[in-house]
């Protein structure tokens, strides 16, 4: 990894770390926000700088791997956590927990018993090669405990990739898979680095721990953002549908938990725009569901002939729009309901997504002209045939 990937790596993390520090007060995010900070400390011991200072202060250039290592092993147990909880699946807190802190007490355990000794180590703090002292414990404790975890944390994440449709949540998890695949890879590396003396090895695992840092670092990064990015597309979505939901709220005051606000007030100041998109979106299919009741199928005819001139990817939510328009007016006018009333509410999506695509493009079109036009030509028609 070349220098300034690292550091563009280093300055994300920390950066992300700080801006999103209220991610500490959700449980999902949670995980995700120490990933990202053990990450970031752990590429600040790679900057030579911070290196030179930490041997100046404790006089061991060896300090440097196991703080690094540590940061590492935390890595993991948190992304860990995060891959369980984006699968679904229970992991003993206990379990995960106890094998996380008994590997980073072995380690910290070995590395003081192996350093009050006096014994020497290769470069990357790595065993002489022939050799068998309490650092092969060190490193096969912290190899087989990142292994373990790491493999655990790929399934996980690729059971949770297929689980999930919206690629705002899929990309953060696919960037984290790759980071695992090569860390798994690095880990491997490093076992032939460790016992095997290679050289080669040592090369080789720097090349392919690259894919694992990016993949972390822009994975957690991402995700970490990804409430927020939710809550800016359900802000969306709940101002598109605006307009048709005051309409029918206005109609039937009581399918509503409060009453309509001002459109600018109701922009600028929404309580929890996820909760807000919700109700609207019940709100609405409830107010359809009323509104069915007052349209006739000789509504529904001339509807359809005035439609048929409008470009065919309209016609469907001008038509739904239509007979809204017309249901409201001859409602409001206090004719009675339909004698032989449509199912007209079929039509719309089959999840909250797919539902507020379709609603979405009905709220669309009901500013349009053609649409208050045709409605007004219809309801006038039914106001007066009432009347005689």
């Amino acid at each position: 990894m070349t220098d300034l990937i690292q550091t563009v790596l280093l300055y994300l993390c920390w950066i992300v770390v700080i801006v999103r520090v209220s991610a500490l007060r959700s449980r999902s995010q949670r995980p995700l926000w120490f990933a990202l900070l053990l990450l970031a400390l752990g590429i600040t011991m790679l900057q030579k700088d911070t290196n030179a200072a930490i041997e100046n202060v404790t006089g061991d250039p060896n300090v440097q791997y196991l703080i690094s290592s540590l940061s590492a092993v935390g890595v993991a147990a948190t992304l860990l956590t995060f891959a369980a909880r984006a699968a679904e699946v229970r992991i003993s807190p206990l379990l995960r927990w106890m094998s996380c802190g008994l590997t980073v007490l072995v380690m910290i355990t070995s590395f003081a018993v192996f350093t009050s000794g006096g014994e020497t180590a290769r470069p990357h703090f790595f065993p002489v090669p022939g050799t068998l002292s309490v650092l092969d414990v060190y490193w096969v404790v912290y190899l087989l405990y990142q292994g373990i975890a790491t493999a655990a944390t790929l399934v996980l994440l690729l059971r949770a990739f297929g689980r999930v449709r919206s690629w705002l949540v899929r990309t953060p998890v696919l960037l984290l898979i790759i980071g695992s695949v090569g860390f798994l890879v690095f880990i491997g590396s490093r076992f032939v680095a460790v016992f095997g003396g290679s050289d080669a090895a040592v090369a080789f695992g720097t090349y392919v721990s690259s894919p694992h840092t990016i993949g972390v670092s822009l994975g957690c990064s991402i995700a970490a953002f990804v409430p927020f990015f939710l809550g800016l597309s359900a802000w969306r979505g709940g101002n598109a549908l605006y307009p048709l939901w005051k309409s029918l709220v206005t109609a039937v005051p009581h399918i509503a938990l409060y009453p309509p606000r001002p459109r600018l007030l109701d922009a600028l100041l929404p309580q929890n725009s996820q909760l807000r998109l919700h109700r609207r979106l019940v709100e609405i299919r409830d107010g359809m569901l009323i509104m069915n009741d007052w349209v006739q199928p000789s509504d529904l005819a001339a509807i359809e002939v005035f439609v048929s001139d409008v470009p065919p990817e309209l016609m469907a939510p001008m038509t739904t729009a239509c007979w809204l328009k017309v249901a409201i007016a001859v409602h409001d006018a206090g004719l009675p309901m339909a004698t032989d009333p449509l199912d007209l509410v079929r039509q719309g999506g089959t999840d909250g997504e797919s539902e507020l695509q379709w609603l979405r493009a009905v709220a669309a079109v009901w500013t349009d002209p053609r649409a208050d036009r045709f409605a007004a030509t219809i309801s006038e028609s039914r106001l007066a045939s009432h009347r005689i």
